[in-house]
């Protein structure tokens, strides 16, 4: 009966213990959490009897998006190479572009008329930078030289050889970065959905481990987990602000912040201390300072606190103290 209290119980703190858990979405916190929990698993496999978050399947689902992560990266290299043999080609197709041009005009004339559309330079003689009108393009003029080999210009290697060439390597470069940007899709996809897997694996632990372990079982903490008995800790304070009280004396204050109970306050003089010290520990949500050196530039954070622990620093305030000291 007791065990079934405790359980239902369990079920009802469980909505609130995941989002207490502070549980990470990143891929590396990700990793390393899983990390806690597979090492936890098996040490206390003989004392807590997980099912179905066992350390086989979560060191299983792991390893899956490890190397669903590292296939991703060397599909992302793979098409960062691809693209700069892409930019080569075009780079190369653009000249070829240019210097046929240029070696034509003697030839059809160095105005633009509709004569040169057959070539491929349609409605003027600008060149396009753009890797697909530049495979148009080669297409085309090549399609021009073999109809028209007399329009050749071997010593310039303007021939439909290499307008063949320039076609053939800057379309299949161009179709190369295509696939490589469909396959990548695919590689994040699968990564995204393994890491999935994880937050989705820890936040099942969390469901699992409320079945079993006691609300104040220290075992949470092996694995990566805050005891759903622990209170949970405050928030960062913000909004902290220094004020001048009078004319040599110097406060700060702050917002509450949610389910503190006192408060840190910590100063560092600039060029004096190596690192803050905790000055005072307030209920309140102001404080006082006394006995600062004169002319000196503070910088002060706030903690809050409770039985849980303390909350990260706030953003740092800074002023400067008068040239008299503060009494």
């Amino acid at each position: 009966m007791e065990f079934n209290e405790r359980r239902k119980q369990n079920f009802k703190q469980i909505g609130i213990d995941i989002m207490r858990q502070n549980i990470p979405v990143s891929q590396g916190g990700l990793l390393g959490r899983m990390n806690v929990a597979i090492e936890a698993a098996d040490s206390h496999s003989a004392t807590v009897g997980l099912v179905h978050n066992t350390a086989v399947t979560m060191s299983f689902a792991r390893a899956a998006a490890v190397l669903a992560r590292d296939a991703r990266e060397l599909g992302k290299e793979e098409l960062r190479k691809l693209r700069e043999l892409l930019e080569t080609e075009r780079i190369a197709t653009r000249e070829f572009a240019l210097l046929g041009r240029d070696q034509l005009k003697p030839a059809l004339g160095r105005l633009y008329h509709p004569g040169w559309d057959v070539t491929g330079f349609r409605g003027g003689f600008r060149v396009s930078e753009r890797a697909s009108d530049l495979e148009v393009w080669a297409e085309t003029f090549h399609g021009y030289l073999v109809r028209n080999p007399d329009k050749e210009v071997p010593a310039h290697n303007i021939t439909a050889a290499q307008a063949a060439e320039r076609y053939e390597a800057i379309k299949n470069a161009r179709a190369a970065v295509k696939a490589q940007e469909g396959a990548l899709t695919t590689l994040v996809q699968k990564s995204d959905a393994a890491f999935a897997l994880l937050l989705k694996m820890l936040r099942g632990l969390v469901k699992e481990l409320s079945l079993i372990l006691a609300p104040d079982d220290g075992r949470w903490t092996a694995f990566g987990f805050n005891a759903p008995a622990t209170k949970e800790r405050p928030e960062t304070p913000t909004n902290v602000t220094a004020v001048s009280v009078a004319e040599n004396v110097r406060a700060v204050q702050w917002d509450k912040a949610p389910r503190a109970e006192s408060y840190r306050v910590r100063i560092k003089v600039v060029g004096v201390d190596a690192e803050p010290k905790v000055v005072g520990t307030p209920t309140d949500t102001d404080f006082m300072f006394e006995e600062l050196p004169a002319n000196a530039e503070v910088e002060v954070t706030i903690s809050a606190v409770n039985t849980g622990g303390e909350s990260a620093l706030s953003e740092v305030a800074t002023f400067r103290t008068p040239t008299t000291e503060t009494k």
